[in-house]
């Protein structure tokens, strides 16, 4: 007599919990998103120890940090901090994600599950004073990120859509079984599409990170601050693409 395979429940939802999913399916569609973005350039060997093989580390060792305030359907209302390098993949520009600290459950859990976005529970704020648009991230009681930018100019759209729409993350999701290997570890990218940059403003910046013993965003020295921009964006967050398996 021929055995019976054991079906495969399927889930209720996209997402945990199974009787009321934390979130739904991509895309998230972002309006007037308030960002504010510094560039700046690191150790290129700091940057080379950061990137993940086959991602190549920008030679220059340039990186960006953003504090961003968002409303977004699928995640609601949410301020957001992030480190990210500049990198490629087959010859291709990519950011690789390598920190963020934001306030809202949903996008972190989200985030971290969709993409592999290495998100963390953090206070973040954004604000502005005396012509100067300042932006930090706290997990601790210690400010890891500290960013301000002088609102100097007026930019244009095209120098926020000059750089990269793609990002990259490295998902890893560890065994249940402390010392089997992980479950889930890959290379997964997505793009920002449907870009619609509203008003820019750009000028000096400076940018600090500061030391703790939990976040070691101190380690990666900031070699030089090159500007900075401040605008308000829409765009959609859709779903991705495994690049690279580590267990394949």
């Amino acid at each position: 007599m021929a055995k019976t395979r054991a079906r495969r429940p399927a889930p209720a939802s996209y997402s945990m919990p199974e009787l009321s999913g934390l979130y739904g399916r991509p895309p998230f569609e972002y309006r007037d998103a308030h960002q504010l973005l510094v560039m700046f350039r690191t150790d290129p060997r700091v940057l080379q120890r950061l990137i993940p093989a086959p991602l190549l580390p920008d030679a220059q060792g340039r990186m960006f940090a953003t504090v961003s305030h968002f409303y977004t359907t699928g995640f609601g209302h949410y301020y957001e901090a992030s480190v990210v390098g500049l990198a490629s993949f087959k010859r291709r520009p990519v950011n690789y994600s390598l920190y963020l600290v934001l306030d809202n459950d949903i996008a972190i859990a989200g985030g971290r599950e969709i993409w592999g976005f290495p998100k963390k529970l953090g206070r973040v704020a954004l604000s502005e004073k005396d012509g100067i648009l300042r932006g930090s991230a706290e997990r601790g009681g210690i400010t890891l990120i500290d960013c301000a930018l002088q609102l100097a100019a007026f930019g244009s759209p095209d120098e926020i859509t000059a750089g990269s729409p793609e990002y990259v993350c490295r998902k890893l999701l560890p065994s249940v079984v402390v010392d089997a290997p992980p479950e889930v570890f890959q290379l997964t990218s997505t793009a920002l599409t449907n870009i619609v940059v509203r008003e820019v403003n750009k000028g000096p910046a400076t940018l600090q990170f500061g030391a703790s013993p939990a976040d070691r965003i101190a380690d990666i020295p900031v070699v030089e601050v090159t500007g900075g921009y401040y605008f308000r964006i829409d765009f959609t967050l859709g779903d991705g693409a495994i690049i690279h398996d580590y267990l394949a």
